[in-house]
């Protein structure tokens, strides 16, 4: 009997336990930890089907560092020859994601930002795309931008 009141009470706190992706955010962030830390699988983006089937997460996995330009303390912006993703800081919490692909795609969204812990990354709570077992290693080709 005890043991089944033990499992209806951890079904109930677990059912009960918030479903956010991290707590929420206590600090002031500066931009350039997006590149490093912001995980794109927790968003709807032009990322999507190469996260899906590759072992990436993070825009410093899409993007070398010689790509990334701070126009100011409030804002990041990551190009190459035929992308663009940029991170603007809004409120504490907030970050508006700018996400273009040359002549296809483009987004602009605000999202609530979350410190996942666990992982030591930033999140938002959309939802979750599941790293493949067999995932693929993709390598970040040298492009046109870069001077010789």
């Amino acid at each position: 009997m005890n043991k089944i009141i033990l499992v209806f009470l951890l079904l109930l706190f677990t059912g009960c336990s918030s479903k956010k992706p991290g707590v929420e955010i206590e600090r002031d962030l500066w931009p350039y930890e997006l590149y490093n830390k912001f995980n794109l699988r927790t968003l709807a983006s032009s990322y999507s089907n190469y996260l899906k089937h590759s072992c990436l997460s993070y825009p410093k996995d899409f993007f070398r560092p010689d790509q990334v330009y701070m126009p100011d303390t409030q804002n990041i912006v990551i190009k190459n020859k035929t992308r663009t993703l940029s991170f603007e800081l809004y409120r504490r919490n907030y970050v508006i994601v700018t996400d273009e692909v040359k002549d296809s795609f483009s987004s602009r969204d605000i999202y609530k930002l979350y410190y996942n812990e666990e992982f030591d990354d930033y999140r938002v709570d959309m939802f979750f795309i599941k790293e493949k077992e067999d995932c693929t290693q993709l390598v970040i080709f040298n492009d046109e931008n870069v001077s010789q």
